[in-house]
């Protein structure tokens, strides 16, 4: 019997050329920019909340410093606002002097104020009744009232409400901070309770984290 030798022959495949059309790169294109769109306006605000809470936490740790330095030193200090309000300094010469003092600066635009603050750290939120800072005196070592937070040999947050009277802890307070930008003003604060512990708030969406 005579064998067919002829090979069977197998149907040719198509090749496909891999890649993107033209309009498949427009539509990525159009999609780059939507996000793009989206996103790049959020940067200035992730910038200013950045810049924010660093200033926050920066004046936390001053807090502790000062705290740490009335225990052992056994004495009192209190922290004063520094010129322009755009930081705190250490008055270890009781007499409100600045210069040379342990001190504490902000970026830019970031200045310690109380006014105009939403509300909502209140007792509830921490557990306390803080006084207004802004309006906190207390007498410094050499018998002046200073509007200043200070902190007692015990490293608790005190006011001495006489040049004669010892500087009594008993309560806490809350410093804000805040920093205009785009028309719009920023806001964090920090706060000390009773027992000297600090904690640093930012306001977003309307509440206080």
């Amino acid at each position: 019997m005579l064998k067919n030798n002829r090979r069977t022959s197998k149907p040719a495949r198509c090749s496909s050329d891999t890649g993107f059309t033209l309009i498949e790169l427009a539509v990525v294109v159009a999609i780059f920019f939507v996000i793009a769109g989206i996103t790049v306006p959020s940067l200035p605000t992730i910038m200013t909340g950045l810049k924010l809470r660093g200033a926050a936490q920066e004046l936390a740790g001053f807090y502790q410093q000062a705290r740490m330095r009335a225990v052992q030193d056994n004495t009192y200090y209190v922290v004063l606002p520094a010129s322009g309000s755009a930081g705190v300094f250490l008055d270890l010469s009781g007499d409100g002097t600045e210069a040379g003092r342990p001190t504490v600066r902000f970026p830019a635009t970031v200045s310690l104020n109380n006014a105009g603050i939403p509300a909502g750290l209140d007792l509830v939120k921490l557990g306390f009744n803080p006084p207004d800072s802004s309006s906190l005196t207390t007498f410094d070592h050499d018998g002046t009232s200073r509007q200043g937070l200070a902190w007692n040999s015990r490293g608790l947050p005190c006011q001495r409400i006489s040049p004669t009277s010892a500087c009594q802890a008993g309560s806490g307070w809350v410093q804000y901070l805040q920093y205009p930008t785009g028309g719009q003003i920023a806001y964090a604060a920090v706060s000390v309770s009773p027992a000297g512990r600090a904690r640093v708030w930012m306001y977003q969406g309307g509440v206080w984290r």
